[in-house]
């Protein structure tokens, strides 16, 4: 097992445009022993100039060996959480999570995902995330640079991570609960249910719940088996 004592985090930077930003956030991974970091879709070249010389010492390896995905989905597909940073408020994106309570609530592993320095997050990859986060800072100028968001959250985690990770490995990821986020659209549809007109927009209200209620590995086979039964009741 590994020493490092935020392991069993990911920091995922979607949309990247400053060079810097990138070089200084891999810097950061090592500052606070994060396990690893994550670009999506960056559009900038961070392999050479500003971003190699943010990152110094042994964090130039880990800025040169940072795995690119193509979209957010693809970045966390393998983590049980994953909490979005955002500023932007809103009906649809509200703060679902304070800063002092993500170790103790989300044991397993979590992606920490931080948006474009100018426009942060979409509403569709905030949507994405199993959580969302707002830092506090000052009403009057509230935004922070992108690597100082970071610092700002991976800080506040070091200090506050136990040990301790039992249990961490029994939550199921993302990418183990899609089989049973398709079964369960299955039923919807089959049970012709269609609340607020829009079986989809039930379906990825549905799929923020089963995230973040942490399901263990164990219980997908459980609720797959109360979907299946429902199912053969009704007559599929």
């Amino acid at each position: 097992m590994s020493s490092r004592r935020l392991d069993r985090f990911r920091v995922v930077l979607v949309g990247s445009k400053i060079p810097g930003n990138i070089g200084s956030v891999a810097r950061l991974l090592e500052n606070f022993e994060v396990g690893e970091g994550a670009l999506v879709a960056p559009q900038c070249e961070w392999r050479t100039g500003e971003a190699q010389w943010r990152a110094t010492g042994s964090s130039k390896e880990r800025l040169n060996s940072l795995p690119v995905h193509s979209s957010l989905p693809d970045a966390i597909r393998d983590c049980q959480y994953s909490v979005g940073f955002t500023a932007r408020a809103g009906k649809t994106r509200k703060s679902s999570l304070k800063l002092e309570d993500l170790s103790r609530m989300l044991p397993g592993r979590v992606a920490l995902v931080f948006g474009r320095e100018d426009l942060c997050l979409s509403s569709e990859e905030a949507g994405v995330c199993s959580h969302l986060c707002a830092l506090d800072a000052s009403d009057e100028f509230p935004a922070l640079n992108l690597s100082h968001s970071v610092a700002v959250v991976l800080s506040r985690l070091f200090q506050g991570e136990q040990d301790s990770r039992r249990g961490h490995h029994e939550t199921a990821s993302r990418g183990e609960l899609e089989p049973l986020f398709a079964h369960l659209r299955e039923m919807l549809i089959h049970l012709g249910y269609e609340g607020e007109g829009n079986p989809e927009r039930v379906l990825l209200k549905l799929e923020k719940i089963y995230s973040r209620a942490g399901i263990r590995r164990d219980e997908i086979p459980l609720l797959r088996g109360i979907i299946t039964k429902t199912l053969q009741r009704s007559g599929s």
